[in-house]
C-alpha cells in the first residue's frame, strides 16, 4: 500500500512538473516557434531524459499524463492527439534509455557515463520523439516530412543539452550554498 502511495505521488510529481514547466514555456520562456507547437530549442525534452533515467516506467507514466493533460488545456489538442502523442512522446525516451544501456552495457547506477555516450543517448532519444511525432502527424494528415524530422531533431538536442546542464547548474549552486551554510554554523 505504502508503495503504491509513493509511486503514485511520483508519477503525479512528473506529470506536474511537466505541466508547470510547459506552461512557463509558453508563457515565459517560449523559444521561437518554428511551426505549430514546433520550437527553436524544446527543452521539456531534458525532462522527458531526466525522468526515465531516474523513473523507469513511473517515469513514463508521468509524462505521459503531464503530456496528455498539458496537450488538452494548454495546446488545445483533442483528447486523441494529446493521448497519442502523449505515449508515443513519452514512449520514446524509455526506448532509447533502454536501447543505449543495452549498447553501451550500462546499469541504472549512470556511474561512469562519459559525454559522448551521453550525446548518443540525447541523440537517440530526439531521433525517435522526431520520427514518431512526424509518423503520427503522416497518419493525421498534419505537416510532416523530413524538414520537420530534422527540426524536431535538432530542437530536442539543443533542448536536453540546455535542460540536463541547467540541471547541472542547479545542483552546483545547491552545493555551493549548502556548503556555505555549513560554514558559517560551524
Amino acid at each position: 500500500m505504502v508503495n503504491a502511495i509513493k509511486n503514485g505521488l511520483i508519477v503525479c510529481g512528473i506529470a506536474t512538473i511537466w505541466v508547470a514547466l510547459e506552461a512557463l514555456d509558453q508563457g515565459y520562456l517560449g523559444f521561437p516557434e518554428i511551426a505549430q507547437y514546433s520550437y527553436f530549442i524544446y527543452w521539456l525534452a531534458g525532462l522527458r531524459l531526466v525522468a526515465i533515467i531516474l523513473f523507469g516506467w513511473l517515469g513514463f507514466f508521468g509524462l505521459f499524463f503531464g503530456y496528455a493533460v498539458g496537450g488538452i488545456f494548454l495546446r488545445g489538442s483533442s483528447e486523441a492527439d494529446a493521448l497519442i502523442l502523449g505515449f508515443l512522446l513519452s514512449i520514446a525516451p524509455l526506448i532509447a534509455y533502454r536501447f543505449w544501456q543495452s549498447a553501451f552495457d550500462k546499469d541504472d547506477d549512470f556511474d561512469d557515463v562519459n559525454f559522448v555516450q551521453l550525446c548518443y543517448m540525447v541523440f537517440l532519444h530526439s531521433f525517435i520523439s522526431a520520427l514518431f511525432k512526424n509518423v503520427y502527424w503522416f497518419f493525421v494528415d498534419h505537416e510532416f516530412g523530413i524538414d520537420h524530422v530534422a527540426m524536431i531533431f535538432a530542437a530536442n538536442v539543443l533542448g536536453s543539452f540546455v535542460f540536463l546542464y541547467l540541471l547541472l547548474f542547479c545542483n552546483r549552486l545547491f552545493k555551493k550554498i549548502k556548503k556555505r551554510l555549513s560554514a558559517k554554523t560551524i
